[in-house]
């Protein structure tokens, strides 16, 4: 696994932003947002990343957490995004439209370098 410092603080960012998305469609918990995250990107988060991630957005004010109980009986943790959630979001738009452009470019380079190869 990559270790890179600046690699894991871009994909927490990433990760974060994807978490809050999520929580905008309706109220979910960690494993259901661990799943989400799986079947957009074909990638599972390390053991535990997800939770680490959702402490820390709950400590920010951008989650609140409920307690809850499934029809099997399992405590769950349901978390809520909340305003001060939705306005860090939309405050990356603008960034993240700038990334997507630079990202295309980057992609664009890649496959041109590899069609020559």
């Amino acid at each position: 696994m990559n270790t890179d410092p600046t690699r894991e603080r871009i994909l927490h960012g990433l990760i974060t932003l994807y978490i809050l998305k999520e929580l905008v469609k309706r109220p979910m918990h960690g494993y259901e947002l661990q799943k989400s995250m799986y079947e957009t990107t074909g990638q599972s988060l390390p053991q535990g990343s997800i939770y680490i991630l959702l402490k820390s957005m709950k400590e920010k004010g951008y989650v609140t957490a409920e307690s809850a109980v499934n029809d099997k009986g399992q405590q769950l943790t349901i978390y809520h995004i909340t305003e001060e959630g939705k306005k860090f979001l939309c405050n990356h738009a603008e960034a993240l439209l700038l990334a997507r452009k630079i990202i295309d470019d980057l992609l664009s380079t890649v496959n041109l370098i590899e069609y020559k190869n």
